[in-house]
């Protein structure tokens, strides 16, 4: 299950990942990361990783198309979770945005992690 997460930041996504994710919960994110890049020309991604379990295949398939899609554009994924998920999600995120930065916290690190996430200092990444 994916849920969206309000964030103070327009040039960030917000979303809370736990369980399986479907093609549904899939394009729910798609949505709003289509919505901001009409304004943003870069993201940051927020995840707070809550007994994740990875794909349903149809999700994992749409998850594919949506990253192809988007991963020249986001700049930065913040991880909030246990590190037992944060290792199969960072596995997940590092193969297919081979040029985001990726940082995991501790679910005490949520604030930092939020700062850490919508800093725009980073620079956009050509490829």
């Amino acid at each position: 299950m994916l849920e969206l997460l309000p964030i103070p930041f327009p040039h960030v996504v917000g979303l809370r990942v736990s369980g399986k994710v479907n093609h549904t919960d899939v394009e729910q994110l798609r949505d709003s990361v289509e919505r901001k890049l009409e304004s943003e020309d870069h993201l940051g991604i927020y995840i707070e990783l809550e007994h994740f379990q990875g794909f349903t295949l149809r999700g994992l398939l749409r998850e594919m198309r949506f990253v192809a899609s988007f991963f020249k554009r986001i700049t930065r994924t913040a991880l909030v979770g246990e590190a037992r998920w944060y290792s199969r999600a960072a596995q997940l995120i590092t193969h297919w945005m081979p040029n985001a930065e990726i940082e995991h916290f501790t679910d005490i690190q949520r604030d930092e992690a939020l700062l850490w996430v919508s800093e725009r200092d980073v620079g956009a990444f050509s490829g």
